[in-house]
């Protein structure tokens, strides 16, 4: 899991109109080239709120970056939201549910071009209720 150790690059955020995140509803973070440059390898996590309403105990994305090449490199993540009781992961209040799902780590980022992360949710549920935000955390060196 990520903590604070690391040095923070990129933090951001998107509501879900209503916690009802369609299908065809891409969020799109661009990340400053600027702010990925660092000696030390770079760590990724999605950041996904979820509320009572969220049915299901998996998510599935596409996560689609930049971060190392012109061409965008897609990956399809499965984030699990509960256990199989029914227990909810991560950090709640007010029944709000704030996960982080580590994602990947890059080796050191210095290109000058603009970075775009890309996520959509590949649910069959369109609307998808219950999500409320995702999000994106970069931190550069060891977030142990």
């Amino acid at each position: 899991m990520l903590s604070c150790t690391g040095d923070e690059l990129y933090f951001r955020y998107q509501q879900i109109d209503k916690g009802n995140w369609y299908r065809d509803s891409t969020l799109l973070f661009p990340v400053d080239s600027l702010s990925l440059a660092s000696s030390q390898p770079v760590y990724l996590s999605l950041e996904i709120t979820t509320s009572n309403g969220y049915p299901y105990r998996d998510l599935w994305l596409l996560v689609e970056q930049n971060l190392t090449d012109t061409l965008f490199l897609a990956d399809t993540l499965r984030v699990v939201v509960a256990d199989e009781s029914g227990r909810r992961k991560g950090s709640s209040a007010g029944g709000l549910y704030q996960l982080t799902h580590p994602w990947q780590q890059l080796l050191p980022v210095d290109l000058n071009q603009g970075y775009v992360i890309r996520i959509r949710h590949m649910m069959l549920d369109d609307p998808l209720p219950g999500i409320e935000r995702a999000g994106v955390k970069i931190v550069a060196g060891d977030p142990s």
